[in-house]
C-alpha cells in the first residue's frame, strides 16, 4: 500500500532504537545529523508519569523506519495486524495474527499540522520511538522548538474485526494488548519547528521539496507527495500510488482469555451488532489523564478546547460549547442513550449532533441521519437524512455508507437503485461496516442489482462474518459445506460456524457442533457448541445434547421438524441427520430411520447419534 519511499533527510530514530533494539542503527549512520545530548531520555522525558493505554488509542506512527513500516503494510495485507501497546511503549507482533483483510475508504482530501511541545506529548503520541525522541531533542525544546508534523489524508483503511478476543489469536503473541482495526493513509513530512511559528501542511511540503531548513538541529521524515495526493477523490478504491503512507493507527484492545475456571469452554459471545437502530458511540483514544485535541494526545489544560470523556455528558457539553464538534457528537450518543448523566432525550441529541455536523464532525453527520430516518427526537425525514449519510460517507464513515446504500437499496427517502445500492454497500465494507458487507453479500448471491457473482459474494460475507454479523457466518458455513454455489469446504464451513457461535448465534452452534462430528472435530467440543446452543434456546441443540451427551432439558417436537423430514425424502444427508435426531428426542420412531439412512450416507451427526444408542 505504501508507496517508493523517500529519502530520510536527517533520521530521527537514533535514540529509539537503543529503546526499541532496531537494527541498521549504529555510530556514523545518519542520525549522526541530530546532535547528541548530555541529557539522558529519563531526564528529558522529565518526571511525568507513565500513562497507561485505554482500550482504544490512535497513535501516530510519521517516525517509523521504511522498514518497520513496511513490515505493518505486509502484515495487514495478510491478516488483522496484533501490537503491544502501553506507557512503555509500542511493539508490532510480526509473528501473532487473526485470520481477516482489510479495505480501502477514500475521503475528501483533508490537510492537518500537528505541533508536538513537550516530550509528554512527543511520547503520547509517538510510542514507538517517542521517548528516544523526546530524550534526543529535549534542550531544543526546552528552548521553544517543536516538532511538527504536517498530514494530508484521504482515506482510511479498515477491517470488519469489531473486537478481538484472546482465544482467537494465532502465533507467538505474548504481551498482545490491541489489534490493528485501521490506519488513516495520506502523505506526510515531520520535522522541528518553534512554538508560535504557523505553517501550513503545503508550506512544510514545499520547505522539504525545495531542500530548505538543512540545520544539523532540524529533525525530519517524510513519506508520500503532495502532488499525488492532490489526485485522491472520495471514490477511489485505493490511494494514489505515492500518497498511501500509514500516518496514524486505529488500536482496540483484545478482549482477554476466559478465567480458569472457564478453560476448554468457548470465549464469551460477542453480542451481534444492531441493523442500524442505534447510533455509533465515541471512545476515548488517548492515554489516560490526556485529551484529543487539534490532533494530538495533550494535557487538558494545554487545549482550548478537545474531546471530552465519552462517558460524561457534562463534560460533552461543555466542550462542544466551546468549539469541539466531535465533543458535540458524544454529547448527542449520550443523550440518545440516557447514559453518561444524560437523560434520554432524542430531541436535544439532534440539537447537539446538528451542530457536530454543522461543523464538519462525519459521525455527528452519520449519527443525525439515524435518528432523522427513524423519526427519533423530531420528524422523520428520509431525505434529510440520506444527505446526512452522503456527508458521512464523503469523510470516510464507513456506517454512512452502509445506511445510505440500505436506503437505496430499499427506495425509501431516494429514488430506488439497487445498483448503487450495492455500491455504497460496498464502500461501506470497504471502511469497516461488517452489517453492508452481508448486506452486499447476500446482493452479490441473489444477483441484485448487478450479475450474480459467488465469489464476490463469499468474499463478503467473510468479512461480514469477521465482524458481529452472525448470520453471515452461518450462510457462508451453509454455503461452504453444501458447495453448491461456492466450494466446498467443510474446514472454512466449521470455522465459520464457530465464529458464528462464539458471537452468540444459537444455530451456529448447533452447525458447529455437527461439523465438529463429521470432520476431524472432537466429541469434547461438539459437546460445548451444543451446549452452548441449548444455553440460547436452540431446540436443535438441546436435542443433540439430550440424545448424545445425556442432557435434561426436554425437547418438544415442531413445524421444524416436518420441513427437515420433507428435504430428507428429497435427498438430503445432512436434513435426515437433523430430522432424525429431533425425531428421536421428541420419542417419533420414525427418527431411527432417518439416522440409518443420514449414516449411510455418511452424515457425521447421524453416525454419532446411531453409535449413541448401540
Amino acid at each position: 500500500m505504501i508507496g517508493r519511499r523517500s529519502s530520510i533527510l536527517s533520521c530521527i530514530f537514533l535514540a529509539a532504537c537503543a529503546f526499541t533494539a532496531l537494527d541498521g542503527c549504529g555510530a556514523g549512520g545518519v542520525g549522526a545529523a541530530v546532535r547528541p545530548k548530555e541529557a539522558t531520555a529519563a531526564e528529558g522525558l522529565g518526571e511525568g508519569p507513565c500513562r497507561e493505554a485505554e482500550s482504544s488509542g490512535e497513535p501516530l506512527v510519521v517516525d517509523w523506519k521504511p522498514e518497520q513500516r513496511g513490515d505493518l503494510e505486509l502484515l495487514m495485507k495478510e491478516n488483522v495486524a496484533i501490537v503491544s501497546y502501553s506507557c512503555k511503549g509500542f511493539k508490532l507482533l510480526k509473528d501473532c495474527k487473526v485470520d481477516g483483510t482489510y479495505g480501502f475508504l477514500g475521503m475528501s482530501r483533508k490537510e492537518q499540522v500537528v505541533k508536538l511541545n513537550n516530550a509528554d506529548e512527543v511520547k503520547a503520541n509517538l510510542p514507538l520511538g517517542g521517548i528516544g525522541i523526546a530524550g534526543n531533542i529535549s534542550a531544543e525544546m526546552a528552548r521553544g522548538s517543536t516538532l511538527d508534523v504536517a498530514m494530508i489524508m484521504v482515506g482510511k483503511v479498515k477491517t470488519t474485526w469489531a473486537k478481538v478476543q484472546a482465544d482467537e489469536l494465532k502465533g507467538e503473541c505474548d504481551g498482545a494488548t490491541h489489534f490493528v482495526k485501521g490506519a488513516m493513509v495520506g502523505a506526510f513530512v515531520m520535522q522541528t519547528g518553534t512554538k508560535g511559528q504557523v505553517k501550513s501542511a503545503a508550506q512544510m511540503f514545499g520547505a522539504t521539496a525545495a531542500g530548505a531548513s538543512t540545520s544539523e538541529k532540524n529533525v525530519q521524515n517524510k513519506d508520500g507527495d503532495i502532488a499525488d495526493c492532490a489526485k485522491a477523490t472520495p471514490d477511489d478504491k485505493k490511494a494514489p500510488a505515492q500518497c498511501q503512507a500509514f500516518i496514524r493507527l486505529e488500536l482496540k484492545g483484545i478482549i482477554p482469555k476466559a478465567p480458569a475456571a472457564a478453560v476448554g469452554a468457548a470465549p464469551s459471545p460477542v453480542a451481534e451488532k444492531p441493523a442500524g437502530n442505534d447510533v455509533a458511540t465515541a471512545e476515548a483514544t488517548c492515554p489516560k489523564g490526556l485529551v484529543m485535541a487539534e490532533g494530538k494526545c495533550t494535557e487538558p489544560k494545554s487545549a482550548p478546547a478537545y474531546l471530552c470523556n465519552p462517558k460524561d455528558a457534562n463534560e460533552c457539553v461543555a466542550q462542544c460549547g466551546k468549539g469541539n464538534a466531535q465533543s458535540c457528537g458524544a454529547a448527542g450518543t449520550l443523550y440518545v442513550a440516557g447514559s453518561g448523566g444524560a437523560s434520554r432525550d432524542e430531541k436535544k441529541a439532534r440539537e447537539l449532533l446538528t451542530k457536530g455536523c454543522d461543523a464538519s464532525d462525519a459521525k455527528s453527520c452519520t449519527n443525525l441521519g439515524v435518528l432523522m430516518m427513524q423519526g427519533r427526537g423530531g420528524a422523520k425525514d428520509s431525505t434529510a437524512a440520506a444527505k446526512n449519510f452522503e456527508k458521512g460517507c464523503g469523510d470516510a464513515d464507513a456506517l454512512a455508507c452502509g445506511m445510505l446504500g440500505a436506503q437505496y437499496k430499499s427506495g425509501d427517502g431516494v429514488t430506488k437503485d439497487e445498483g448503487k445500492a450495492l455500491t455504497l454497500l460496498a464502500k461501506g465494507c470497504e471502511g469497516g461496516n461488517d452489517l453492508a458487507c452481508g448486506t452486499a453479500g447476500k446482493m452479490y448471491l441473489d444477483g441484485a442489482g448487478t450479475t450474480k457473482d459467488v465469489q464476490k459474494a463469499v468474499a463478503f460475507l467473510k468479512r461480514a462474518c469477521d465482524g458481529t454479523q452472525t448470520q453471515a457466518c452461518v450462510d457462508l458455513g451453509l454455503l461452504s459445506e453444501i458447495g453448491k454455489d461456492a466450494p466446498k469446504n467443510a474446514i472454512l464451513a466449521k470455522m465459520m460456524y464457530q465464529r458464528g457461535c462464539w458471537r452468540g448465534n444459537m444455530q451456529a452452534c448447533f452447525d458447529q457442533g455437527r461439523m465438529e462430528l463429521g470432520f476431524g472435530g472432537t466429541k469434547d467440543a461438539a459437546k460445548r457448541a451444543f451446549e452452548m446452543g441449548c444455553m440460547r434456546n436452540d431446540k436443535m441443540s438441546c436435542a443433540a445434547t439430550k440424545v448424545l451427551f445425556g442432557g435434561s432439558r426436554p425437547v418438544f417436537p415442531g413445524p421444524e421438524t416436518m420441513e427437515l423430514t420433507s428435504k430428507c425424502n428429497s435427498g438430503s444427508a445432512r436434513d435426515c441427520g437433523i430430522a432424525g435426531l429431533m425425531n428421536i428426542a421428541t420419542n417419533n420412531p420414525m427418527g431411527q430411520q432417518q439416522i440409518e439412512r443420514a449414516c449411510m450416507q455418511q452424515d457425521g451427526l447421524a453416525c454419532a447419534v446411531k453409535n449413541a444408542k448401540k
